[in-house]
């Protein structure tokens, strides 16, 4: 029996307007996708092991590069953002450490929803918060600086 599989399927609303940024966010997605094929069709525990580890490691990646980007922008909640950083990777390091490779399937399909959830979260409330930061600030710019 073939087991369901979730898709995030994406869309301009869960665009922050720098395609960088979406691009990074659109790999996310395809991270969890890959993730989910893994455990619904039974793949070894050593790769949905490695398909979480792929994720933090994405993770902590894009989330260093959108520290600097805030520096760049001057953006004022950087602080409490880089926060919200550290809370979503502390938590995605909890579910790799619970990580049971013999463990039930319905453990694993767990795993993986709480990291779309973690995901999806940060990306739709989080990054939105800097999403309009950041287009504001540029409307508001000088031309020359938008172009430059």
């Amino acid at each position: 029996m073939k087991r369901p599989t979730w898709i995030i399927v994406w869309n301009d609303e869960m665009s922050v307007g720098i395609p960088e940024i979406d691009a990074d966010h659109k790999h996310f997605f395809a991270l969890i996708h890959d993730l989910n094929r893994a455990i619904t069709e039974h793949k070894a525990p050593e790769e949905i092991r490695g398909g979480l580890q792929v994720i933090i490691d994405d993770a902590e990646r894009h989330f260093s590069q959108e520290e600097r980007l805030f520096e760049e922008w001057q953006y004022p909640d950087t602080g409490k953002h880089a926060g919200s950083h550290a809370n979503a990777l502390e938590a995605l390091r909890v579910i790799m450490k619970n990580f049971i490779p013999y463990g039930h399937d319905s453990s694993w399909i767990d795993a993986g929803l709480r990291i779309k959830d973690i995901l999806l979260y940060h990306i739709l409330n989080e990054d939105m918060k800097y999403a309009d930061f950041y287009r504001n600030s540029r409307a508001s710019a000088p031309a020359e600086e938008v172009l430059g």
